[in-house]
Parts: C-alpha cells; structure tokens; sequence
C-alpha cells in the first residue's frame, strides 16, 4: 500500500482533460480512504493527494463554467467605467440607466453536480482533519468515560465525578464538554494546549484551598450551563463563538478566588479592592488572571480567532464573568423582566445580557438540584463564610451577612435564599430560554426540586437545628502538576515509564544524600543554612538526569575570610566602582589598586567610562579600564 501511495505522490503532471483529472481525483480519494483505514498515510503524502485533488476539481470547474456559461448581449458601456467612476456612481448608473439584471446578464450560477462533488470533498477533508485530531487528543481514564456519560443529566452528581478524577476534574470535564461542542474543531485548538492550559486552571482553583470556590464548584457551573445549552434548544439560537465563550466563562468565572467576598476586600482595603476601584473586585481578577495565566504559560487558544473573534470572544467572557457579581443581581433580573413584559421582538435584545443571566443562574443553581448535592455544597459554602467570619472577628471588621459562626441560622439562610434569590432567577432563565427559542418552555427539573429542598430546611428548622454537619471538603484530591505543552518541532521526550524511572533514581538519590556533619559551635541560623544545601533539583532530573558530585561534602562551611588569602590580587579590587575611587596626581591609572582586606567584592570590577580623547594604551592594560 505504501508503494502505491509513494508512485502516486510522486506525480508532478496534472492532467488537463476533464475526464482524466476526474478519473485521477476519484483514484486519489480511493487510495486515501484505504490507507486511512489501515495502516494511515504520511502528511506529505496526504498533502500531496489533496493538492491532486484540488487542481482537478478547478479543472473541472472551468470546464463547467464554459458549458453553462450563456452568451451575452453586447456591451452596454458599463465595463469602460469600472477603473473610470467611482463605486457608488457605476451601481447608480448600472441601476438606472442599464438593465444589468435582465436576461442578457444572467448570474452565472454553478451547477448542481458540481456544488455536490465540492460538498463531498469539504466533507471528506474534514473527517480526515477529525482522525488526526482524535488521535491527538487527550487520553481520559475509562472509570472517568463511564462517570461523563451522564453529563447531559440535571442531577449529573459531581462529587462521585471527581473521586475518579484523581484531581483533575475541571481537567477532564471541561475537555469533553468543549470536544463534545466542536468548540477545538471549530477554533482549530491543538489538543494539547486546551489541556495545557486546563491543567493551569485547576491548580490555579485550588491555590487558595477554598471549600467552596474551588475546582469542583467550576466543573458544576460547566456542566449546568452544557445542560442549558443542550437540553433546552439554546444552541439553535447561539453561534459557535458564544457557546464557547458562554462554556469558558463558565470555567474561568471564579478562578484563583481567594474564598473571601468582595465586601471584605472592599472593608479591609484588599490589593485587588484598591487596583479595581472597589468595583466587581472578583470578578474583575477572574477574568484578568485567566488572561494571563493563557499569556505566561504559552497556552493561548485563542490564537488562531480573527481580530474580530478574539474581540468579540473576550467581550462576551468579561461581561458574562461581571454578571455573576451578585451586587448586580437585582438589577440584573429587573432588565430581562423588562425586556420580556415590553418586547416581543428578540432581535432588540442584547444578547450578551441573554447569556449573563444564564451563567448567573448556573452560578447559583446548586438549590435547584436533587438534596444530596444541595445540601453538601451549602455545608462547603457555609464553611467559606464561617472562615471569613473568624478573619473579620480577628481584624475587627463587621461580618459580613451569613459570616458570623455564632448568630447564622443555616436553614432560615437557606429558605430566604431559595425563595428570593435562587427561585425567581430560574422561572425568569427558563421564560427567556422560551422567548428566545420561540417555543413554549415544557416542565423544568427545578420546579419540584426547589420547592422539595425548601421543605427539608424547614423540616430543619422547626427541630430547631440551626446548624450544618462539616462539609468533606478536607478529603478533596489534590490537583496533579500542570501539564506542560511541548513545541512541536522540539527533540521527542522520554516515554512516560522513562520518566517516572528518572524521579525514582533522583528521590532515591536524594534520601541516601548524607547530611555533611554540623558543627556545633555554628549558631543555629548557619546550621539551617547546612539543611538547605540539599535542595530540590527535580526539574534538573527530567531534563538532564541525576546530577552526582563525586568529591566527599566539607565536614564544616566555608567563610570567606578563610578564601582571602587564596585570592589573586586581580580578582578583588578596591571597594566601590572605578567611577569613585579617586586617583589623584600622583598616582597612575595603571597601577593596580591596593590589595583590600574584606572579600566583600567578588564580581568583576566595573569598565572605567574614558573619554574617546585617552591614550590608547591605557585601554590596553590588564585591568582593561
């Protein structure tokens, strides 16, 4: 099979009868089919087929445009005034004074046929474009496969996902959601990058240790607004570019947050309260940090957008991300009821204001699902609050509402927030949903949930238990380290059982290390100094392997003043730089400066900035001033 393909790529003439470069392209597309099915095909050899392809298909097409193009009528003088007139002026008289548009100008139009072989082979190069990103893509464990397949359910229940996670539930989640909605096929993003970057973002979600806030909370706000795009005809209405900024949004809208609100920033006067101006304090940092975390750590997806996707995508991301500030709830909800009690036409809407105010009920959505779910993510919250409740006691600031310990009834909390909050933002999501997609909404799972919860904190409050049991949150995985993305043209790495062989040797390596002897005299800041010699050099192992160092370790430091006497008179110079040391008459530029009594000096000493005027020679000295 391969010799076929090497004879065939190899061809440089291209046909020029239609029916030979039909004949060629159809044998083509066969040998690549073949070879795709089996053993696969070289990208030399596949671009090689395609460019084959290609140059009989506008064979083809020109011998189509010669049959069916019809005679024209004589020229009726419009052609002389293309480069002549202006734009404007040629379609004013094209308009008026000629009949561009009647018989004698027929739009030339392709055939049938001819649409239908271009179909087929946009068709046939985007399956191959899929097989060579599918075989890129992400390996997921399969006990994670068997817990993303109930993905598209309401209740998809998140802390049994992330125990087979292994601690990358964003990680996993969030790569096949967006695989799932063509978002890397259609913004063509390397696999490895999106997982480069979504690797960055779960240890970024888990810097601050947060029970709440954390990567798990991110992988239930993904998968609630996926929910809503797919199971409520929502992706009809949206374009590619906003269902991936919408599920985005969802993962970066409270990344490296710091498990505080923005009310204690704002009291206790917060680095971020002061640089955004007491305003979406939060909010703001998310959607900054994700930026820059894309930036630094040269994991951008958004590279291969056009100026006007990338604007448009980063738009839509930092206003959906500031509607999840719950200052602007109110506001927020009073502008889609307007909207929906005053308009019929769906086109005056904006539609970015659309898609906040579904993330912002994703954001919230954890009273509407089943009791299990709801009830361990109010004890992971209640427990963020209690801890920013300790912070503000400890630094004499006022609590903030549902932060103080002592005085907070759980289950009122939560009845008030049902009723308030969380209740009027769903049947308001789920009437817009409807207008939007012009179709009248049919039976929401959080029309029994919502009242069903709110009947057991009742149930809680009438036994009169006003707290929470302790939240499992100190039983969370850890994030794993990032994973970094390689260039493409860099030297292979070593296989992975290669690789954990190497961190083996070098842990190995370093536990036998032996500790040089202290010296007891040392003070106890100089015995630590001893302790940090053993350093961690696991970034050097994967690169480069274990560094040994043959020669036996000093039994007691070195100081400085012991080496001074080693010292060659030209490696220490007088203190201070040549600028300020002051010659005077009698003493010569050449002259080596006096020996000095302290090696507080290692480095070389500074070039003396001469004037071009200087004798030559004095540049050629040993001290080269």
């Amino acid at each position: 099979m391969v010799s076929a393909l090497d004879k065939i790529a190899t061809e440089e003439i291209f046909p020029t009868e239609p029916k030979d470069a039909l004949a060629g392209a159809n044998s083509r597309l066969e040998t690549l089919i073949t070879g795709l099915n089996n053993e696969g095909i070289e990208p030399d050899i596949l671009l090689s087929h395609l460019l084959y392809i290609k140059q009989a298909l506008e064979i083809l097409a020109e011998n189509i445009e010669k049959k069916e193009t019809p005679p024209t009528s004589p020229s009726d003088g419009l052609e002389d005034l293309q480069d002549a007139a202006p734009d404007e002026i040629r379609k004013w008289l094209a308009a008026t004074f000629s009949q561009e548009n009647n018989e004698g100008r027929v739009q030339e139009r392709p055939s049938f046929i001819s649409i239908v072989k271009l179909i087929r082979t946009g068709i046939f190069i985007e399956q191959i474009y899929r097989k060579i990103s599918t075989s890129q893509a992400m390996p997921i464990p399969v006990e994670v496969e068997v817990m993303l397949k109930g993905v598209d359910l309401w209740d998809f229940s998140v802390f049994d996902y992330a125990k087979t996670a292994n601690g990358s539930p964003l990680l996993y989640l969030g790569y096949h959601i967006l695989d799932k909605h063509g978002c890397m096929q259609k913004f063509k993003i390397a696999p490895s990058v999106m997982t480069c970057l979504l690797s960055h973002l779960e240890i970024g979600y888990n810097k601050n240790s947060n029970p709440y806030h954390n990567n798990l909370h991110a992988s239930d706000v993904l998968q609630t607004t996926h929910w809503f795009i797919s199971q409520t005809g929502l992706k009809n209405w949206l374009s590619d570019l906003e269902i991936f900024a919408l599920l985005f949004s969802a993962i970066v809208h409270d990344y490296d947050h710091s498990g505080t609100t923005n009310n204690f920033h704002i009291q206790s006067g917060s680095s971020l309260a002061i640089l955004y101006n007491d305003r979406a304090v939060l909010e703001n940092h998310h959607v900054a940090e994700f930026f820059r975390t894309m930036k630094e750590n040269e994991c951008n997806i958004l590279i291969n957008m056009s100026k006007s996707e990338y604007k448009n995508f980063r738009t839509l991301m930092i206003e959906m991300v500031l509607h999840t500030d719950m200052s602007l709830h109110f506001s927020q909800l009073k502008n889609i009821q307007n909207y929906l009690l005053s308009s019929k036409d769906k086109t005056s809407f904006q539609r970015s204001a659309a898609l906040g105010l579904i993330l912002h009920s994703c954001d919230i959505s954890h009273p509407a699902k089943k009791w299990d779910l709801h009830y361990q993510w109010t004890a992971r919250c209640m427990e963020e609050f209690f801890k920013q409740g300790d912070m503000e006691r400890s630094r004499g600031l006022d609590f903030s509402p549902l932060c103080d310990r002592d005085n907070t009834s759980v289950p009122m909390a939560q009845i008030g927030f049902i009723n308030y909050i969380v209740n009027p933002t769903m049947e308001l999501t789920g009437a817009l949903i409807s207008r939007l997609i012009e179709k009248k909404s049919e039976s929401s799972p959080w029309e029994l949930t919502l009242p069903a919860n709110r009947i057991r904190w009742q149930e809680k409050f009438d036994c009169g238990d006003a707290g929470i049991e302790v939240s499992d949150a100190s039983q969370d995985t850890p994030p794993p380290p990032p994973i970094i993305r390689h260039l493409e043209n860099s030297t292979s790495m070593t296989n992975t059982d290669e690789k954990e062989t190497q961190e083996t040797k070098s842990t190995k390596l370093m536990d036998e290390a032996e500790v040089p002897d202290q010296d007891p005299t040392n003070t106890p800041e100089e015995q630590i100094k001893v302790k940090t010699c053993i350093l961690d050099n696991s970034h050097l192992v994967l690169l480069k392997g274990p560094i040994l160092i043959e020669s036996d370790p000093p039994k007691t430091l070195t100081k400085h003043k012991d080496l001074v006497g080693e010292i060659p008179p030209t490696v220490i110079s007088r203190p201070g730089s040549p600028m300020v040391w002051g010659f005077d008459s009698k003493e010569s530029i050449t002259t080596k400066p006096p020996r000095p009594n302290t090696a507080s000096i290692p480095s070389p000493p500074e070039k003396r900035r001469a004037p071009i005027s200087v004798d030559h020679k004095l540049r050629k000295h040993a001290l080269d001033f």
